[in-house]
């Protein structure tokens, strides 16, 4: 069963595991990065998962509710009390050094199979999309997955102002 799912696959949704994992293997090394280029991939991976919400449970006002929700609380949890820790700003630069983590991509590995997950679901068992709890679920999991991103992005941008101030 798992090869016919495999082989059912588009070919770009391979292509997107690629590009996420090279993303993620390149957020666990040391870096530096100018300072717009901090809030590329938290919104990509925001939109990821509002597509994922978006495309399986559609446009209702608890789906899309209950996903914002999820990362709106987490980004405040996460940047307060959690925050991406060895960042540096240099003003001269406008630049911010980060430490590696492999915390970037174990979340868009999240993100991408419970993606995947809930697309397969959905084509085994269509009637499961409708099912209240299965869409609780799932979109609390890419609200937080995302309000984790929004958090690194929020924590690592007040660094700056910090600096700056």
């Amino acid at each position: 069963m798992i090869i016919e799912i495999i082989k059912h696959t588009p070919l770009w949704v391979f292509a997107l595991l690629v590009l996420l994992l090279v993303l993620g293997l390149q957020q666990s090394k040391d870096r530096v990065v100018k300072k717009l280029l901090i809030l590329p991939l938290p919104i990509g991976m925001a939109l990821l998962s509002y597509f994922g919400v978006f495309s399986s449970f559609g446009l209702s006002p608890v789906s899309i509710g209950l996903w914002l929700a999820a990362l709106l609380s987490i980004a405040c949890i996460f940047a307060k009390y959690l925050p991406p820790q060895g960042v540096e700003f240099n003003a001269e630069t406008e630049s911010f050094s980060i430490r590696g983590s492999w915390v970037p991509l174990l979340l868009m590995m999240a993100i991408f199979f419970s993606k995947y997950f809930v697309a397969v679901v959905s084509a085994l068992q269509p009637a499961m999309v409708l099912n209240l709890g299965f869409m609780i679920i799932c979109t609390l999991l890419y609200g937080a997955f995302s309000g984790v991103f929004v958090a690194r992005a929020i924590s690592i941008w007040s660094k700056r102002k910090i600096i700056e101030a």
